[in-house]
């Protein structure tokens, strides 16, 4: 009993002076220390592999896990010395991401659209159209029923029925790929045009091509624009006919498949 109450009193008055625990060490490093190993030295620093095996606290409220002097609130050495689990998923549009230095520090950089990092959503005509746009002249347009393949951008919908895209707010590139067959006597020269939207409103960008007469005609193109839109914005997905072409009438086909539209959604 004696011994029990010398070896109490010891503590309690080393701890009265020094401010210092120690679990398995006579030689605490900090405030608190946890020598788990029990292998560091009486006196001195441990070693970086005696120090691998230890939890400390400073008298700075820095913690320690296989470093006995954190310089950060709490400092990690380890081999994959992070492990979460359950960690729900976030939302891309508002949750901030984290990077780690050179240092392994780790820091907030953002959200993904202020990282202005693509996501895509893809359309593709899968059969084609015979007679497309034979009853427009030019500036007539005809919807094209595309289906939905991907879409990666959160509050992007598509309603299949009427061919129509509503966006969420931000910032788009919109690349329409079309490839197309003439029949058509004196058809050489095909023009198309895309009506992208644009804030409020919309913006009309033009595709021509040349081609040889007839069956052998098959010629194709892509019509790119970048876009801001509102959210709540619906766009039906239309090709038209343009001004400086000289096809008229039957004889046009679509081609399914290789008619496909891309959106990407690059930010705010």
């Amino acid at each position: 009993m004696k011994t029990k109450t010398f070896l109490l009193g010891s503590l309690i008055l080393s701890t009265v002076l020094y401010s210092q625990v120690g679990i398995n060490t006579v030689n605490p490093q900090g405030v608190f220390n946890i020598d788990s190993a029990k292998d560091n030295p009486t006196t001195g620093i441990p070693s970086a592999t005696q120090q691998a095996n230890d939890v400390v606290v400073t008298a700075a409220g820095n913690m320690g896990i296989g470093i006995t002097a954190p310089t950060n609130k709490l400092h990690i050495i380890g081999a994959n010395p992070l492990r979460l689990q359950g960690v729900t998923t976030g939302n891309i549009n508002v949750d901030q991401l984290l990077a780690v230095d050179s240092n392994g520090v780790v820091k907030n950089i953002g959200t993904l659209n202020f990282l202005s990092i693509p996501t895509p959503a893809i359309f593709r005509l899968n059969s084609g159209i015979t007679d497309f746009l034979s009853t427009e002249g030019a500036g007539g347009s005809q919807v094209v029923p595309m289906t939905l393949v991907k879409n990666s951008i959160p509050n992007l919908t598509y309603d299949a029925a009427s061919s129509t895209i509503n966006f969420p707010s931000g910032t788009y590139q919109m690349t329409f790929v079309y490839e197309g067959v003439h029949v058509a006597p004196g058809c050489t020269i095909s023009s198309y045009f895309i009506d992208f939207p644009l804030n409020l409103t919309g913006t009309r960008i033009h595709s021509t091509a040349s081609h040889v007469e007839g069956g052998v005609s098959s010629h194709g193109g892509s019509i790119t624009y970048a876009t801001t839109v509102p959210a709540g914005t619906g766009w039906q997905i239309h090709l038209g006919r343009g001004q400086s072409g000289n096809c008229s009438g039957p004889g046009m086909i679509l081609a399914g498949e290789s008619t496909q539209l891309l959106i990407f959604r690059i930010g705010d």
